[in-house]
């Protein structure tokens, strides 16, 4: 993954959810369950799991090359880009 930024989607129960945005290296594919096995291999509590994921091909910068989350944002209300909805379910270890 090249870059990656975490923030929120509107949601009409809880007011937001946490949508994960990655742009992957040249030639690489990722998918949202591959993500969050990521993640969770990493330690991410399963309640701090992303519950959206999208991948881009650029981020809105500022000048100084920071991303623009309230861009992002902005973007999913105006249905410029769509997340994709993702749960995580651990796999039960077998007995």
């Amino acid at each position: 993954m090249q870059k990656a930024a975490a923030f929120g989607v509107p949601d009409d129960r809880l007011g937001e959810r946490v949508c994960l945005a990655v742009i992957p290296v040249a030639g690489q594919s990722l998918e949202g369950m591959s993500m969050l096995t990521h993640l969770d291999a990493q330690g991410l509590s399963k309640y701090d799991m992303p519950e959206y994921f999208i991948v881009m091909d650029q981020f809105p910068l500022t000048a100084s090359g920071k991303i623009l989350k309230r861009e992002l944002i902005e973007w999913v209300k105006a249905g410029r880009i769509k997340p994709m909805p993702v749960r995580w379910a651990a796999q039960r270890e077998a007995m």
